[in-house]
C-alpha cells in the first residue's frame, strides 16, 4: 500500500516499534511505544494520515489520548486489536499454557504497571474519544485477531466505519 501513497505525493514514515522488525531490544510494551509517536511528529512533521495494523492500532488510539502530537486528519486501522485482556486469553490457547503461567503473568502485569492496563486500555474506551474520520478494515477469517474485536470498536467509535473483507487474512 506504500507505492500508491507515494504516487499520489505522500511521503511515507514508517517505524519499528522497539524490540520489533530491526529495532534494538528485546522486550517493550504500549506504554514505552506510545511516546514515540510524539517523536517522530518532532523529527518528521504532523502527520496527515496513521495507517496502523493489530497491536498498533490499540498504541495509536492510546497515542493520540494520552500524547501532545498534533492529531492527523484520517485514521486507517487494519485488524484492530480491542482488548490487552483477550489476547493474553488467546496466548494461552496459542502456546497451551496452564492457567497458573497466565495468573503469574497477569500479576506481573500489574506489578509492573502499578494499574490494571488489562482492563483499561481498550480501543473500546478510547477511540469514542477520538473525533477524527476512520476507517476500519478487517478480514472476517482473521485468525490472529478476530473480526469482532474490529465489530466492537466500530460499535461506540461513531467517526469510524468498518468494511469487513475476505480472505486477506491478519
Amino acid at each position: 500500500f506504500v507505492d500508491p501513497l507515494l504516487f499520489a505525493g505522500y511521503r511515507v514514515v514508517a517505524f519499528d516499534q522497539p524490540a520489533h522488525g530491526e529495532s534494538d531490544g528485546t522486550k517493550t510494551n504500549l506504554l514505552e511505544i506510545a511516546p514515540a509517536m510524539d517523536l517522530i511528529a518532532q523529527q518528521e512533521g504532523s502527520f496527515h494520515a496513521i495507517i496502523a495494523h493489530s497491536f498498533g492500532t490499540l498504541i495509536t488510539s492510546y497515542a493520540l489520548v494520552n500524547q501532545s502530537f498534533p492529531p492527523p486528519a484520517r485514521l486507517v486501522y487494519f485488524g484492530a486489536f480491542n482488548r490487552l485482556m483477550d489476547s493474553l486469553s488467546r496466548f494461552q490457547v496459542l502456546a497451551q499454557l496452564p492457567d497458573e503461567i497466565i495468573e503469574g503473568l497477569r500479576g506481573m502485569i500489574y506489578q509492573n504497571f502499578g494499574q490494571d492496563v488489562l482492563e483499561s486500555i481498550t480501543n473500546e474506551f478510547l477511540t469514542p474519544q477520538i473525533n477524527i474520520p476512520s476507517l476500519m478494515f478487517h478480514d472476517a477469517a482473521d485468525n490472529v485477531t478476530p473480526v469482532e474485536d474490529s465489530r466492537a470498536i466500530a460499535r461506540v467509535w461513531k467517526n469510524a466505519q468498518l468494511i469487513e473483507t475476505e480472505g486477506l487474512g491478519h
